[in-house]
């Protein structure tokens, strides 16, 4: 694996580290200052300070007490100051808008980051997805 390829896999990582701590200002040091982040409801925000004051919120309710496990991180590098990661997730502990526990969910997470001249990796866009149990796929 490329020193890259693991710069990248550790910004990864700490978005789900930084999840389960609750710590949206780390979360949110993870972004560029013009990061755009599309959330599994189709919600888009742009910019850090969006992305930022969504997650202190949703972090202050229905996800106060969830947990974000990453199981699986694919990383390419089209180019090399650009990396693609995309990485499965479960979600567990979250409630609904009523305050109701809801069951575990799965999804896939897309982070596009740019490397600066410094060598450090930040989140550029960010798109995330619910994985629908049973829907309808090609064979491959």
């Amino acid at each position: 694996m490329s020193s890259d390829t693991v710069a990248v896999t550790k910004v990864v990582n700490a978005f789900a580290e930084a999840w389960n701590q609750h710590d949206m200002h780390a979360f949110a040091e993870l972004f560029a200052e013009d990061a755009q982040f599309v959330n599994v409801v189709g919600l888009w925000w742009k910019g850090r300070m969006q992305i930022k004051d969504a997650h202190v919120y949703t972090h202050s309710t229905m996800f106060k007490h969830s947990k974000l496990t990453f199981h699986e991180t694919e990383v390419r590098l089209p180019v090399p100051q650009v990396a693609i990661a995309r990485t499965h997730w479960r979600l567990e502990g979250h409630l609904s808008p009523n305050g109701q526990a809801l069951p575990p969910r799965t999804g896939l997470l897309l982070n596009v980051l740019v490397k600066d001249e410094d060598g450090n990796w930040s989140i550029v866009d960010s798109q995330n997805t619910d994985i629908v149990e049973g829907a309808l796929s090609r064979p491959q």
